[in-house]
């Protein structure tokens, strides 16, 4: 299959998940649910739900397709060796941490020890925004080297997954520190959060694809 057509093929999966839990939870706040277990299992919010185990396996097969370009550039003795495994270990911590919410364990020690509030009420923000702005520093010369469809599309993915899953999370936690989090305003939120992160996700495996594409041509 070709890039574009597994791009298609994953955006309509990503859309389809957003608005089969978008609906679930609708039919939970307004009292039309007959099977919440049902709903559950479409909750993009949940763990161990369908949603998140496409968002696993994408960021999954990230992964492993980072780490057959490293492979390749390792053949080569590309001089970005590198950065290319790293981006694959990154990738692979991403997926088991997509899977396991590891970084969620730290809200409550920071949210204590901060006294955090407002936009920094899910405190785990604060050292994920220290680590985005140390991979732009390590990787912002990389990325410019990359053919400029492959470099625009990396710029893409970035600006949609950590606009979702540290943006929106920002917007999410204010909104729960004035609101609380059980009703249907914070999961059009969180909706939007994670619809955002596997939107970059789908366009950074597009990216990936196509560079493939490129040096394989």
């Amino acid at each position: 299959m070709s890039p574009k057509r597994i791009f298609q093929f994953l955006i309509f999966i990503a859309i389809g998940l957003t608005i089969a839990s978008i609906t679930g939870q609708f039919f939970k706040y307004y009292g039309y649910a007959h099977s919440p277990e049902l709903i559950q299992n479409f909750n993009v919010d949940g763990e161990y739900t369908i949603p998140s185990l496409f968002s696993s396996f994408s960021l999954l097969a990230c992964s492993v397709l980072l780490g057959i370009i490293s492979s390749q550039k390792r053949q080569v003795k590309d001089k970005y060796i590198g950065k290319w495994i790293g981006l694959s270990i990154m990738f692979l911590y991403l997926a088991i941490d997509e899977t396991i919410s590891l970084h969620e364990q730290l809200i409550h020690p920071l949210r204590d020890a901060l006294n955090a509030t407002g936009i920094f009420y899910y405190t785990w923000v604060i050292p994920g925004l220290i680590l985005v702005f140390m991979v732009v520093f390590f990787y912002w010369q990389f990325v410019l080297t990359l053919p400029k469809k492959i470099k625009y599309l990396f710029f893409l993915a970035g600006i949609f997954y950590v606009g979702g899953g540290i943006g929106m999370e920002m917007v999410g936690g204010y909104y729960a520190y004035l609101y609380d989090t059980d009703n249907f305003v914070y999961e059009i939120l969180v909706t939007i959060e994670e619809l955002f992160e596997m939107l970059g996700v789908v366009i950074f495996i597009y990216g990936l694809l196509c560079y493939r594409k490129l040096r394989l041509n």
